[in-house]
């Protein structure tokens, strides 16, 4: 359930979106060379695990009791751990190794579009105009940073049209959004560190379960390399990107909605291609900049337009 809105919360929320995003568009550079040493599941299951074990610590330390007990919503935290972090993590590995690196990437210039649209069926609330002019200049900053990428941009000729990942990818958006509006829902009263730290506990045993199935079944070969710099990196993969990243998402989406916050996601390229860039010396191009702040726009004018008809609204209750 989104809390009321003001303008510090806002602020606070956007603060925690723009670190959220900086820690997930760090992890895309640095999940690739993981992956030079580690299978994809392994690595997938791996920064689950130090991401549960980070937010369980921190829960318990603060409330002087480990905060897994039985008089817990068990019922809602399976399908939500199942559904938003199991199911949607699978499905975007899949995607990935099913697509290309080039489709994954417009497909997920859309998601913002796609969270609108399952928005409006779980939630049944109308689109303001602010939400839809916003959807619209974020999926189109998006698509333009995502294309003047120069790996992009000089890949887009060679495509060989769709293989059935990218429906993977939009399933995986579907399962995320649906999964960021009914923890707000179900788990209302409970602290977003608490909503992140149970529903990435069951989700760890989703992915736990989906790890010994495909080792079992040969479909996945497991393959570890505890070299000083893979541990580094899933550590921080863990604690910083996943466990970090997921709460900051849960709190923006309490404050801005689940539409709002999916803007905030087509930064993710866009920072994942600068850190890249400044690692080799090289200054971003005119598109990623001009396609940035058209995100940034678009977040910015659908939360005005958002509070302005919020307090319009509360104006006539009271007349």
């Amino acid at each position: 359930m989104q809390q009321r809105t003001t303008l510090r919360s806002l602020a606070i929320a956007n603060l925690g979106m723009v670190v959220m995003i900086i820690m997930w568009g760090s992890f895309f550079p640095l999940l690739e060379f993981l992956l030079k040493s580690w299978d994809p599941m392994s690595a997938t299951i791996g920064r689950h695990f130090l991401a549960v074990l980070t937010l369980l610590a921190v829960l318990t330390l603060r409330e002087r009791v480990v905060p897994i007990h039985g008089r817990l919503p068990w019922r809602h935290l399976w399908w939500l751990g199942l559904i938003g972090m199991t199911l949607s993590s699978i499905l975007t590995t899949m995607g990935v190794h099913l697509s290309s690196g080039v489709s994954s990437a417009i497909v997920a210039a859309t998601n913002p579009i796609t969270s609108a649209i399952t928005a409006r069926l779980v939630q049944r609330l109308p689109l303001i105009p602010g939400i839809i002019v916003g959807t619209v200049l974020s999926t189109a900053g998006g698509l333009i940073a995502i294309l003047d990428s120069p790996e992009i941009g000089a890949s887009v000729g060679g495509l060989a049209g769709i293989r059935g990942g990218e429906m993977l990818m939009i399933g995986a958006n579907v399962a995320f959004t649906w999964y960021s509006i009914m923890a707000q829902h179900w788990l209302r009263g409970y602290s977003q560190l608490h909503i992140t730290g149970l529903t990435s506990f069951t989700g760890l045993i989703g992915l736990a379960a989906a790890w010994l199935a495909a080792s079992w079944t040969g479909l996945n070969t497991v393959h570890l390399d505890f070299g000083w710099a893979n541990v580094v990196i899933i550590v921080y993969m863990g604690s910083l990107s996943v466990g970090l990243g997921n709460f900051l998402w849960n709190f923006g989406v309490s404050r801005t909605g689940v539409v709002v916050a999916s803007m905030y996601g087509n930064l993710i390229p866009i920072v994942a291609v600068l850190i890249t860039l400044v690692w080799l010396g090289t200054p971003p191009s005119g598109g990623q900049m001009l396609g940035g702040l058209l995100i940034i726009g678009g977040v910015l004018y659908a939360q005005i337009r958002t509070l302005r008809e919020a307090r319009r609204n509360q104006a006539a209750g009271a007349a």
